[in-house]
C-alpha cells in the first residue's frame, strides 16, 4: 500500500509518518505536504492507495483537495484528521470518498486501528475483483468500491450479456441495516431476491459491508413511479407483519452504469432522513433534497435538568429526562437530520462533562471518537438512542461494585436527604434511629467511605450545583435553600471543594 500524508502542522505530520513507518513497514509513504495544493500535486503524481489529510489547511483546504482529486478520476482510500469543532466538515467529506476520520489530538491506538481497518477493507475489495469480467454483481461491486473501471471491453461485455447500454436507466434501492447487517444480510438478500422476482425486473444485489447496507440495482423496469409505489407498499407490508424495524430504505434513479457509484454516494448520506420521517417511508432522491425544514431550537432546559440529575446521582430521573429529549424531536416538526444529530452531540457531551466532574465516570472509559462517530453516522432513530444508552451504561458501571449499605445507614442517608437544609445533626439522626451517636458515626464512615460531616457537606453542594445549573436563583438564595445561613461561608466552602466559585460554576455549565 502506498500513502500520501497532508497536514499543515509539522509536528503532527512528522509524528504520523514515524508512527506509520514503525507500525506499518509495508506501507510506503510516497509524499508529504503542508497544504492541500502540495498534497494534490503528490496525489496526482503518485496515485496512492491511501491519503491521510487534515481539513483546515492554508492555500487549499482538505475538502477542496479531495474534490479536485475526484474530478481527476482518482479514488484512493481517505482518512481525515479533524478537531472536535470541525466534525461537521468531516461528515461532509464522506461524499468525497472519505473512509474514516480521526479526532485530534491523535491517539495512537485509534490511529493504528483505523489504518488496519482500511487495510482489511482493501483486502476485501481485492477478493471481490474477479480475474475475468465475471457476473454483473462482480462488475457493479468493483465500480462501487472504486477498484475497477469501465473500459470498452467491459461495456461491450455488458451490452452483449445483459443488454445494458450507455443510456440504460437504473434504479438503486438501498437498504441500510446498521447493526443488523452481519446477522441479517443473508436473510435480506433472500427476501430481496424473492420480491424482485415477483416484480419481474432485471437486477443484481451488492452487499456494501463497510456501509452495512444492501444495494439492489434494478434495470429493465416499467417506470420509476411504479417501482417507487410498489416498493413503498413492500415496506408497509413488512411493518405490518413486524418483520423489520429500524431499517432505512432509499431510492434514486441514474442513467448509465457509469453513474451508479455517484448515485450511491449521493443517496447514502440522505438515508438518515429515516430519523425524521420514520422507518416506514422510502427515502426518494432527489425529492428528499427539496424538503423544507424548520430551525431546530436546542432544548437548553433539558440539558440543565439532566446535568442537575447527574449531580445528584438520580439514575431514574436521568433516564426520564433523556426520554423527554428523544421525544422532543418526535413532535411532528420537520427538523434536518444534521441539526438533530448536532443536538445529540451537544447533549451527550454535556452529560459526559458533568459526569466526569462529579466522579461517576472517567474519560478513559469513553471512546469519544467512537461516540461522536456513532451519533453523526446514525441513520435511524434506534441508532441515535443507542448512542445515549451506551453512555448511560458506562455511567452505571462506574457506580457498581460498592459494598452493601446497612439498613441503619440507609435510613440515616434518607433523613439527610430530606432534612439537609434544616441543619440536621448526627446526634439528632442517632436519636431518631435509637442508636448511639458513636456507633452510627462509625458505621456511617465505614460503609459510606466518608464521615457524616463530609457527606452532608457534599450532598448540600450537589444540591447547590443542581440549583446553579437549573434555576436563576441568586447565590444567597441558593445558600439558604441548601442549609447555609451565611452566603459568604457557602461561597468559600463551595470554592474549596469544587475548585471554582458558584458564579464561575454556573457560567461554565450554561
Amino acid at each position: 500500500m502506498r500513502a500520501v500524508v497532508v497536514e499543515d502542522e509539522i509536528l503532527i505530520r512528522e509524528g504520523l509518518c514515524r508512527l506509520m513507518q514503525k507500525m506499518f513497514p509495508d506501507i510506503l509513504i510516497e509524499g508529504v505536504a503542508g497544504n492541500g495544493q502540495e498534497g494534490l500535486h503528490h496525489i496526482m503524481e503518485t496515485q496512492p492507495d491511501l491519503v491521510i489529510t487534515d481539513i483546515k489547511m492554508p492555500v487549499m483546504d482538505g475538502l477542496e483537495m479531495l474534490g479536485k482529486m475526484q474530478e481527476a478520476g482518482l479514488f484512493p482510500k481517505v482518512i481525515v484528521l479533524t478537531a472536535y469543532s470541525e466534525f461537521a466538515y468531516a461528515r461532509q467529506a464522506v461524499k468525497l470518498g472519505v473512509c474514516d476520520y480521526i479526532i485530534k489530538p491523535v491517539v495512537v491506538p485509534e490511529f493504528v486501528q483505523t489504518i488496519r481497518k482500511i487495510q482489511n477493507l482493501c483486502e476485501q475489495e481485492q477478493r471481490r475483483t474477479p480475474e475475468t469480467m465475471g457476473s454483473l454483481e462482480h462488475i457493479v461491486s468493483g465500480l462501487l468500491y472504486g477498484v475497477s473501471v469501465l473500459d470498452a471491453d467491459v461495456e461491450e461485455f455488458l451490452e452483449k450479456k445483459y443488454q445494458i447500454a450507455e443510456t440504460t436507466p437504473f434504479i438503486e434501492l438501498l437498504i441500510y441495516m446498521g447493526d443488523c447487517f452481519e446477522s441479517g444480510r443473508e436473510k435480506k438478500r433472500q427476501e430481496m431476491c424473492r420480491i424482485l422476482r415477483q416484480k419481474a425486473v432485471s437486477y443484481c444485489l451488492v452487499e456494501m459491508e463497510y456501509d452495512r447496507a444492501v444495494l439492489a440495482l434494478i434495470y429493465d423496469y416499467p417506470s420509476k413511479q411504479e417501482i417507487e409505489r410498489w416498493y413503498q407498499n413492500q415496506i408497509l407490508f413488512q411493518r405490518r407483519e413486524e418483520q423489520e424495524r429500524h431499517v432505512s430504505h432509499g431510492m434514486t434513479e441514474v442513467v448509465g452504469i457509469k453513474a451508479v457509484r455517484e448515485g450511491y454516494q449521493t443517496l447514502l448520506p440522505y438515508m438518515d432522513w429515516n430519523i425524521v420521517l420514520g422507518d416506514d417511508v422510502l427515502i426518494s432522491y432527489p425529492q428528499i433534497a427539496d424538503v423544507q425544514t424548520e430551525i431546530c431550537i436546542y432544548p437548553v432546559e433539558l440539558e440543565n435538568q439532566i446535568k442537575a440529575a447527574v449531580c445528584t446521582g438520580e439514575e431514574g430521573k436521568i433516564r426520564e429526562i433523556a426520554k423527554r429529549f428523544h421525544d422532543y424531536f418526535l413532535n411532528g416538526r420537520m427538523y434536518s437530520p444534521k441539526a438533530i444529530k448536532e443536538s445529540y452531540v451537544r447533549f451527550q457531551w454535556a452529560v459526559l462533562n458533568i459526569a466526569k466532574e462529579v466522579g461517576c465516570i472517567e474519560y478513559q472509559q469513553i471512546d469519544q471518537k467512537n461516540l461522536l462517530d456513532r451519533i453523526m453516522g446514525a441513520k435511524t432513530e434506534k441508532e441515535l438512542q443507542g448512542s445515549m444508552e451506551g453512555l448511560f451504561a458506562r455511567m452505571s458501571m462506574a457506580g457498581r461494585g460498592m459494598e452493601a449499605v446497612s439498613l441503619a445507614v440507609k435510613k440515616a442517608q434518607s433523613i439527610i436527604h430530606e432534612f439537609y437544609a434544616d441543619g440536621i445533626t448526627l446526634s439528632e439522626i442517632a436519636d431518631r434511629l435509637n442508636l448511639s451517636q458513636e456507633y452510627l458515626g462509625t458505621q456511617f464512615h465505614r460503609e459510606v467511605g466518608e464521615n457524616f460531616s463530609a457527606y452532608i457537606r457534599n450532598y448540600r453542594l450537589s444540591k447547590a450545583k443542581e440549583l446553579l445549573i437549573g434555576t436563576q436563583l441568586k447565590q444567597y438564595e441558593i445558600a439558604e435553600k441548601v442549609g447555609y445561613a451565611d452566603a459568604k461561608y457557602f461561597a468559600r466552602v463551595f470554592k474549596e471543594c469544587v475548585g471554582m466559585s458558584p458564579a464561575e460554576y454556573r457560567k461554565s455549565n450554561r
